[in-house]
């Protein structure tokens, strides 16, 4: 049985203050098939960015929402707005974690890198968002959440708000810049293509 938000622990679980979030609860509808589980290179899209995660020293790594995380050997924790887009995505895991914060990034950026992941940690500030920025406009798909504005952007859900960019209405937060591609996804399998050869190169 997935965890739920009632089994998250009084702090996250693991030596570390950050817990890490990917999400797969999207519909692949573009894609065809469950994209975090796609082959890319020597690993799946998903696991890449699970990978990232663990060599920046992020633990635990959990999938909320979808099918994908015994796959990527990760639990995972059921979406609490399912079908709702992203933003409810990291309602769910910033409930889960309770305190401390939480590294989200969507279970379909596989050219992410620990360096990058670092990067936003090592300018954290308590209480803020971290956000990777490219020449200055916030890419929220990677960033580092507090906790405690779970509830705050649930109401935001349940006021029918979908737009993944007003979770920076509700928080403070700053910027971090960091290279476009890395924020490249894989909507669709000739996105995937493009990605596979960006990184051949």
């Amino acid at each position: 049985m997935a965890p739920s938000i009632d089994d998250r622990p009084d702090r996250p679980l693991g030596d570390g203050p950050i817990v890490g979030a990917v999400l797969c609860g999207g519909q692949s509808s573009r894609f065809g098939s469950d994209k975090a589980l796609a082959p890319f290179g020597e690993l799946t899209v998903g696991a890449h960015v699970v990978r990232a995660m663990r060599g920046a020293g992020i633990d635990p790594v959990m999938a909320v929402g979808g099918t994908a995380g015994a796959a990527l050997g990760i639990p995972t924790v059921a979406d609490l707005r399912p079908g709702e887009g992203p933003l409810g995505g990291l309602a769910t895991a910033l409930l889960w974690a309770k305190t401390g914060s939480v590294l989200v990034v969507p279970c379909d950026m596989p050219l992410v890198r620990s360096a990058h992941i670092s990067a936003l940690i090592e300018a954290s500030i308590a209480g803020q968002a971290t956000v990777a920025t490219v020449d200055g406009t916030p890419k929220i798909s990677l960033a580092l959440w507090p906790a405690d504005a779970g509830r705050t952007l649930l109401k935001l859900v349940d006021g029918g708000v979908r737009q993944y960019r007003e979770a920076l209405n509700v928080v403070t937060w700053q910027g971090v810049e960091i290279p476009e591609w890395v924020l490249d996804d894989a909507d669709t399998p000739e996105d995937l293509q493009r990605l596979t050869d960006r990184r051949g190169q």
